[in-house]
């Protein structure tokens, strides 16, 4: 089950880091440049909320993983080999 909740946890994390990034690097640095509309900053709102989103996500598959994990040691010492 640890290893199950790890590749659940892995592309979370994956698509918070990419959403954070977008929401609040690339999107006001392309505005600032003139590249993209001024518009488009009203979609740094709702990519910050599917951020939380994801975090919250991320924090709940991170628990049930470490719990997973602590079943594994009760069986076996040596979790990573």
């Amino acid at each position: 089950m640890f290893l199950q909740w790890f590749w659940i946890y892995f592309p979370i994390v994956v698509t918070f880091g990419i959403t954070m990034l977008t929401a609040h690097a690339l999107i006001p640095s392309m505005v600032n440049t003139g590249h993209l509309p001024e518009a488009t900053q009203k979609l740094r709102i709702p990519l910050t909320m599917f951020a939380a989103l994801l975090f919250a996500a991320g924090a709940v598959v991170l628990i049930l993983g470490v719990n997973a994990e602590l079943d594994v040691r009760a069986i076996w010492d040596r979790v990573f080999i």
